[in-house]
């Protein structure tokens, strides 16, 4: 009998070519099966959306933003490994509090093959449940799923700046109307976010509704159940208490518990009509190609696997790489969608129609696509080259982003600083890359941020000189988190941060940034750049081909994700892994900020040749 895993479930939904390719693969051994007759499998299939689900939490890049899709590289198997002692972590400190905060017997296990186990039959076909963690009391029974995204995640979703979630007397987020809060229209109309399983929120619920169908669906038992979600809390500072092992000790509110039973018992419903789906689609193992759209989760943590057969027929500059296609194109006041239209055949950037285009910014991409010609507004990137002040500092930093806070005063999923590059350029071109290149990189564990911040500013003066950065939210908030947690070097860090430059502003632009130069605000909103070769995307690694030949493929290390999988394997490594490691961390940051001097010499040839 075909056994049908939650993973499984959530994959085969998506559409009907899932379940059909998946068995082609398997036939072939390739390993993408999310079910399979061997129980073994399927346990495998839910250890990979573990996985999945720490990716999330790690990585909030929305695909609704308009912003750099690519700047999301997915992590490899060593990546991925060097995380899941923390998701691991994790689940036991939820089982702890629960045994702590709940009656009760909790049943918990790190291995999913001893975790507590539902499964029920339906037409042929065995689905499976297992659970995170599963009390038993005298009055109730409770569902636990642990989860590496934290409570800003539910606390978010708001009417008017006003959360849907709050506290009940016992400490647990709950629905603000299940408590008997009155609350709009408005406040009820957006809890449909929770029931859409593909939005970020709602994949979570879904996986509970899940569980919750096949426990109702098999479970004699005629207590009640609820049904939590166990996350990390965004309020935790970690107050830097260690064990005798010299392992952090966290207190229970490290995490928060969100209780979502009569938010399951809404979803049953249409997750009867996904179960009756889910079978015709192991009873078809139709692989025929079918329409594109947001059940593919391209670019998402939880892309499906198949999305590359799928989407092969997409061109390079396709209709997906106009900037905010989400908003979708208009006809006559007419607007279509960019699914809709690639099941009509629409397919390249060229396809639409340029009198659909509304936005200034994707006639710019239509345009260089039809020409090949890249486009330069000249005077706005002149005049933001004019308010760089010399000696120009090139910085870029490093992090590790734990789920769990390491050191004092950081917070779940803190990007928690080791190494930062710097290149001080002097004059105008005047920049070697040996010898004006300084750095830091933290030689273990330990914590190392008050050596970084002293390195730091030694290296930048307090001259007035630009810090240059790429994408700057980035520096500027791990800057202002430097000083919250060292008041020392307050004043000098909130100095260097007022210095800051973004050299992306140079290339695609910062409303206030030009308005403040004398431009017009519908100008000042326009992209200055724009080449073919960015397919939509202004990550450093797309313009920097554009305006150099300098690149990453003969590292060592080619992303951020490998720089800080290798910084965490340091503990592990003899001392010759250690010495190459290490040396090979330092060229990779190194490059980074050398980089950025190359697209600043790129950019001043380009706009004063």
């Amino acid at each position: 009998m075909l056994k049908v895993s939650k993973t499984g479930f959530i994959n085969i939904i998506r559409c009907n070519r899932f379940a059909g390719l998946a068995e082609i693969y398997h036939k072939k051994k390739e390993g993408l099966v999310s079910f399979s007759e061997n129980l073994d499998e399927v346990i495998s299939a839910d250890n990979e959306e573990r996985k999945q689900y720490l990716l999330e939490a790690m990585f909030n890049y929305d695909p609704l933003s308009g912003e750099e899709e690519e700047d999301l590289i997915y992590p490899e198997d060593e990546q991925l490994a060097v995380m899941m002692d923390y998701y691991d972590e994790i689940e036991t400190l939820a089982a702890q509090i629960v045994a702590k905060k709940f009656p009760g017997k909790i049943t918990y296990h790190k291995e999913t093959r001893l975790q507590k186990r539902f499964e029920m039959e339906e037409l042929g076909y065995q689905f499976y449940a297992f659970l995170d963690g599963y009390l038993e009391s005298e009055n109730f029974n409770a569902v636990f799923e642990s989860k590496a995204t934290t409570t800003n995640k539910f606390l978010d979703i708001k009417v008017k700046g006003e959360s849907l979630f709050t506290q009940n007397i016992a400490g647990i987020y709950q629905l603000k109307r299940e408590l008997g809060v009155e609350v709009s229209k408005d406040f009820i109309k957006k809890e449909a976010v929770l029931f859409d399983k593909y939005s970020s929120v709602g994949g979570y619920v879904y996986d509970l509704a899940y569980q919750r169908l096949i426990i109702e669906k098999s479970s004699t038992t005629k207590k009640p159940t609820h049904y939590y979600l166990a996350v990390l809390n965004s309020d935790y500072i970690f107050d830097g208490k260690r064990d005798s092992n010299n392992e952090p000790l966290y207190s229970d509110e490290i995490l928060a518990f969100i209780d979502l039973t009569g938010v399951t018992k809404r979803y049953l419903p249409l997750l009867e009509k996904d179960l009756k789906v889910v079978i015709d689609h192991l009873d078809e193992m139709n692989a025929s190609e079918v329409p594109l759209g947001r059940h593919c989760q391209r670019k998402k943590t939880r892309e499906c696997v198949f999305t590359p057969i799928c989407f092969q027929k997409l061109p390079k500059n396709n209709i997906l790489q106009y900037f905010f296609n989400h908003h979708g194109f208009k006809e006559n006041g007419r607007k279509h969608l960019p699914y809709d239209l690639i099941k009509e055949g629409y397919l390249s950037m060229l396809d639409i129609p340029r009198e659909w285009l509304s936005r200034p910014n994707n006639v710019i991409q239509y345009d260089v696509v039809k020409s090949g010609e890249p486009y330069y507004d000249k005077e706005k990137i002149r005049a933001g080259l004019n308010e760089l002040k010399y000696p120009l500092y090139h910085l870029d930093f490093e992090s590790f982003p734990c789920p769990l806070p390491r050191f004092k005063y950081e917070t779940p999923h803190s990007q928690s600083l080791f190494q930062f590059s710097l290149h001080v350029e002097k004059s105008e071109g005047e920049c070697d890359k040996e010898k004006d290149h300084y750095g830091f990189l933290a030689p273990d564990h330990q914590d190392r941020r008050e050596e970084l911040v002293v390195n730091l500013l030694k290296y930048i003066k307090p001259d007035g000189g630009s810090v240059t950065v790429y994408n700057a939210a980035f520096e500027k908030t791990r800057i202002r988190e430097l000083g919250e947690m060292f008041p020392a070097y307050r004043e000098r860090l909130q100095d260097i941060s007022n210095r800051l430059f973004d050299i992306m502003d140079l290339v695609k632009t910062k409303t206030s940034f030009y308005q403040a130069l004398g431009f017009d605000k519908e100008r000042a909103k326009m992209y200055n750049f724009y080449d073919v070769s960015l397919e939509g995307s202004y990550s450093i690694k797309k313009v920097l081909p554009v305006f150099t030949n300098l690149s990453y493929r003969d590292l060592e290390i080619q992303n951020g994700n490998q720089a800080y999988t290798m910084y965490a394997r340091f503990p592990n490594l003899n001392p010759e892994e250690y010495r190459e490691g290490y040396a090979n961390l330092i060229e990779y940051c190194k490059q980074d900020t050398w980089a950025m001097v190359e697209i600043l010499r790129g950019i001043r040839k380009a706009v004063y040749k």
